[in-house]
């Protein structure tokens, strides 16, 4: 029986054999950033203001993100790892204006057959695993903590290989991404685009050389959009969509390519807490970390919030309507919210010839 990753193209299933493979390569490209909560993997330019801490979870279920098929009949030989649960606990802090450093610990459950039932290692998989710690650095080149508008960084991670590699949760060897990060926000929303590179120390095949894991390019496209109503609480919606072009190894192959779409929710709360809830999907099943399907939740904690959604010039933690601007009329402007009536007589502040006097009636 020939056996080829998910990933085989027709191109390479002649290359594929049973003659060896290995685990040690992650199979979870749902890689969360500490910091802000922006989208989902998707950063932004912004980075955490002096000395201001925020930390969180990211909870995600992954179906089917690696299985092995037979070449000759394209049939499943075997699911390495059927079902994938993953915690990401992450914290960043604020350094001066433009830097910001933080840390991903993460913690898998899982159920799959390894590489058993093809004849190469009857080792079951393990059920509890430890991810790669990652270590994050961001560098603000464009724009102040949380001021509206452009923003641009350079971001800096580093996963080290402290995850049990035996089991598709860590790497071989150290890996280094670098990212440049773009993004604007307004007071309706926000874009980000990030294009990067991940360089890793040790290639890993996993059972052709023809589709052997290596250096990759990234990219990642993302969108808010703040849905107004709520007061000083922010509901918005949330897409994005991940791409990873592996390096070209022989003829026309190359390394694993996953892509990845994902849609869900977020609720800030004026308290600093931001609830998320989400979906997704690979866009690109024949490939190693591109799942049948994904769903996400998290809980951060942001303590002071230093966006203005709204755009009136008063910060989110300070601002008692978050999603509606303060309007300048010289009445009780410092709380972020617009007074349309001052004097409280009843005919619009737009219409009132004495706005700050009452009608007697």
């Amino acid at each position: 029986m020939k056996i080829a990753a998910a990933t085989a193209r027709p191109a390479a299933a002649a290359a594929q054999s049973s003659a060896g493979a290995s685990s040690a390569v992650s199979v979870e490209r749902f890689t969360p950033a500490p910091g802000q909560s922006a989208f989902f993997a998707v950063e932004d330019g912004d980075v955490l203001p002096r000395n201001q801490l925020a930390a969180g979870a990211w909870l995600s279920l992954a179906s089917r993100p690696l299985l092995l098929r037979d070449v000759e009949d394209g049939t499943v030989a075997t699911e390495p790892v059927r079902l994938r649960a993953g915690l990401d606990v992450v914290a960043a802090i604020g350094l001066g204006t433009r830097y910001q450093v933080g840390v991903a610990l993460p913690v898998v459950a899982q159920r799959g057959d390894r590489l058993q039932h093809i004849g190469l290692d009857e080792t079951p998989l393990a059920t509890l695993a430890v991810g790669d710690v990652r270590l994050h650095g961001k560098l603000r080149l464009v724009g102040q903590p949380g001021a509206p508008g452009l923003a641009v960084a350079m971001a800096a991670i580093v996963a080290l290989p402290t995850g049990d590699d035996g089991d598709f949760a860590g790497e071989a060897g150290t890996v280094v991404e670098w990212r440049l990060l773009a993004s604007w926000r307004g007071r309706r929303g926000a874009i980000a685009l990030d294009l990067g590179a991940r360089v890793r120390t040790e290639e890993v095949v996993l059972l052709s050389p023809a589709r052997a894991s290596g250096n990759e390019l990234v990219a990642g496209l993302a969108g808010e959009l703040v849905v107004p109503g709520l007061g000083r609480d922010a509901l918005s919606v949330l897409g994005e969509y991940t791409a990873v072009r592996g390096d070209p190894t022989t003829g026309d192959n190359r390394g694993p390519s996953p892509q990845e779409i994902r849609a869900g929710l977020r609720l800030r709360l004026a308290s600093g807490w931001a609830i998320t809830l989400g979906g997704g999907a690979g866009t690109s099943p024949e490939e190693i970390g591109s799942p049948a399907w994904r769903a996400m939740a998290a809980v951060m904690r942001d303590p002071s919030p230093v966006s203005d959604l709204d755009g009136d010039g008063v910060r989110d933690g300070r601002d008692a309507c978050r999603v509606e601007a303060e309007d300048r009329d010289g009445y009780e402007d410092r709380d972020g919210c617009p007074e349309l009536d001052d004097d409280g007589d009843g005919v619009p502040d737009r219409e009132d010839r004495c706005p700050l006097g009452a009608e007697d009636r």
